[in-house]
Parts: structure tokens; sequence; C-alpha cells
């Protein structure tokens, strides 16, 4: 049998938020016009911002390889920003704005009949510029960002070089992303957690592993349920695909049942989740938690 090689864009889909670290041009070069390579041809409208790279020749490279770009980009399929006319557009990192931006570009794209919205960004522009009001933020807009992408229509690409980005801030930004892909990833490699929003029953379902590697953007998803959400009932966060979770995920998990005004439903945990619930929050309020193997929750835990 012929093993058919993929690389980390084939294998990434909509709702995806990664941190995409890298340590050379060519790497940037390669994942940019793959990412958009591969979005066009799903069709999908494809958002490129781009620093150290221009327009011009990003789109010529695209060419090269026999893409369409200039049709794509005739028809408004494929649009290529830099910094100073995106992120900085006002002269400093306004997060907040940049943040309503997202959610203007989501609903533009649906309404034009797109699949999806492909989305890479090389944040170049927070390294170069760090005398750039704003940027100190930059982890907290990643977390925030998370919060709107967990819709599972868009599918987000944000670049860090690793030579620009000290390890510590390079690892506060990877946690405000759900996974990140480090050079040298083997063949395996699928992000570590999807954060997917739920509409019937609402809430959240959770895909994959949650611990410190991703920790920033799982709270920031959650602690944004109460407004994501139509009030009135509880919040339901579906954990049957979850494969691990640390203690930190469990402790975010019990204290945004406690901020929730009607409490949450935890769906599908395993056992050893259920002990890390235990352990952290045994009569947290609002919480109800229905294990995997079909046990009502007053049964299982003996707390509603």
């Amino acid at each position: 049998m012929v093993k058919v090689m993929t690389t980390p864009v084939d294998r990434l889909t909509p709702g995806d938020h990664i941190c995409w670290p890298f340590r050379t041009d060519d790497e940037r070069l390669t994942t940019m016009l793959e990412f958009v390579g591969a979005g066009l041809g799903a069709g999908e409208k494809v958002l490129c911002f781009t620093e150290e790279i221009a327009p011009r020749t990003l789109q010529s490279a695209l060419a090269e390889r026999g893409v369409d770009v200039e049709t794509a980009d005739a028809l408004g399929q494929a649009r290529f920003h830099t910094a100073d006319t995106s992120y900085l557009a006002t002269g400093r990192f306004d997060a907040e704005a940049v943040l309503d931006g997202w959610h203007r570009q989501l609903a533009e794209a649906r309404q034009e009949g797109y699949a999806g919205l492909r989305v890479i960004a090389d944040m170049a522009w927070a390294a170069r510029r760090p005398q750039v009001d704003g940027t100190e933020r930059l982890a907290w807009y990643e977390a925030q960002a998370s919060r709107i992408f967990a819709d599972a229509y868009a599918t987000v690409v944000c670049m860090y070089d690793q030579r620009l980005f000290p390890g510590d801030r390079l690892r506060g930004i990877a946690a405000a992303h759900p996974a990140a892909v480090f050079p040298r990833t083997g063949d395996d490699w699928h992000p570590r957690l999807r954060l997917v929003r739920t509409t019937d029953p609402a809430g959240l379902r959770l895909i994959g592993e949650a611990d410190r590697a991703c920790r920033d953007a799982l709270e920031a998803v959650l602690a944004g349920l109460a407004e994501d959400l139509p009030a009135g009932s509880p919040a339901t966060v579906d954990v049957s695909r979850l494969a691990f979770a640390d203690v930190s995920c469990a402790a975010a998990l019990v204290r945004t049942a406690g901020a929730l005004p009607y409490g949450m439903r935890i769906v599908g945990a395993s056992a050893a989740l259920r002990r890390l619930l235990d352990m952290i929050g045994a009569e947290a309020p609002g919480l109800t938690v229905l294990p995997a193997d079909g046990v009502s929750p007053a049964a299982a835990t003996g707390r509603r």
C-alpha cells in the first residue's frame, strides 16, 4: 500500500485556530502558498495578511504553482493585506477593533456564499514594531480570537517567526491558541484541541487534549459562553471526544459553571475527568456532570 504523505495544512478543518511557529523564510513561504492554494481550491474565501513578503510576490508564487490567483483576486475570493492596512490601520494595535473586524469578515464571507473563510497571517509586525501601542496585548487578543473562530466556519493560521519572538513570549502566545504546529512536526500531527461551538444543544464541544499548552484559549472560549449562547438554559459542554484533560481544564470548567447564570451540563465525561472535577469542585453550584457510561448525573456525582 502506498502511503499518502500529507502536511499539517492538509489536516486543518474549519474551526481550527492554529499558532504556527517557524524558523526559516522558506517555511513561511511554503506554508502560506500551501494554505492559500488549498483554500482557493476548496472554494473558500481567503484572507492573507503578509508582513515580510510583498503581496505581489506571494501572488506571483501562487501563479507559478498553477493557482489562478488573478481571477480569485478579481472576484474578491482572495484578498492580500499588510499590517499597515489591517492590524495597524489606525496607527496602533487596537485589539478590540480587530476582533470586531473578524465578526464582520465572517458575516461577509457567509453572505457571499463561500464554503468557509480561510485566514493566514504573518505576525512579524508585532516583533518588528514593538514601539507600536497595543502589541503587549497580543496573547490576550489571540485568546479572544479563539472564541470568535469556534463556530467551525473559519480556518485560521497565525504564523510566528521564532527568530523574532522570545521563547517565553511565544509560549504564552501559543497557549492562546487551541493548537500549535512546531518545526519538525511528525506525519501524525493533528490539532491538539478543537473547540467547536454547538447550537443543539447550545454550548461547546471539546475534541482532542486540553492541558496547559492551550489553557488560555480554552478559558477564553468558556468565559465567553454567557455572551455567545442564548439565555434561558444551561450551557452544554460535550467532552465525549476529549482524550485527555488536566487539572487546568477541569478548573476552567468548574469556574465557568459557577459564573453562568443557568449553569453548565458536562456531557460524556471520562472517569478521569470526573475525578478531577470532584477534586476541584465537588459542590460547585450550577454544575451537572453526565459521564460517558450514561449513568444519571445525580447517581454519578451526587450534585446538580
